[in-house]
């Protein structure tokens, strides 16, 4: 989605990071980049409990709190 990555990296230029959007055939499967974040807070030992996890459909990408990158 075009308007998804402006908003992306109007984000990643105020927080001083770069954007890496991936090639489109690469964009399929949001289970994957799920999969991905899990396995880098867990590679940082970010590990939350079952009970005390949840889903909220309108989280928004700019209010995640990123814990295991510096």
């Amino acid at each position: 989605n075009q308007r998804l990555q402006e908003m992306l990296q109007t984000m990643c230029r105020a927080r001083g990071a770069e954007l890496c959007p991936t090639d489109e055939r690469y964009c399929i499967d949001n289970g994957a980049m799920i999969a991905q974040a899990g396995w880098e807070m867990l590679r940082a030992g970010q590990v939350t409990a079952l009970d005390q996890s949840g889903i909220t459909q309108r989280y928004r990408t700019d209010e995640v709190e990123v814990t295991w990158r510096d």
